[in-house]
């Protein structure tokens, strides 16, 4: 095998700021995509919201459709509001027809 038949091997080196996110675990954070948050509550100071998508599938030549839960999120009650202003946020940002990411803390 010569030099050139090698294959190039490319290493990420990121490191992690204390108080930042961290691009190397964020490479694997799942994508969430929901049609439907069906349940929501709190137990014992932890929220909860079950996220479910809808499908559309052919069975024995029928088209049928169905619903599955994708996710189950959980998260404190600090969080809630921070979700909640997020959530705020994009409806603004669709209301006046702007679109990209913003960040607010």
């Amino acid at each position: 095998m010569t030099e050139s038949d090698t294959p190039t091997i490319i290493v990420e080196a990121i490191p992690s700021v204390q108080g930042e996110v961290s691009a190397v675990a964020s490479a694997t954070a799942p994508f969430i995509y929901f049609d439907n948050a069906s349940t929501f509550g709190i137990n014992e100071g932890v929220a909860n919201i079950t996220l479910e998508a809808n499908r559309v599938m052919v069975v024995g030549g029928e088209v049928r459709g169905d619903r599955v839960i994708v996710a189950h999120v959980r998260m404190s009650v600090g969080a809630i509001a921070r979700l909640k202003s997020a959530i705020e946020g994009i409806d603004l940002q669709e209301q006046k027809g702007e679109s990209g990411e913003r960040t607010v803390n």
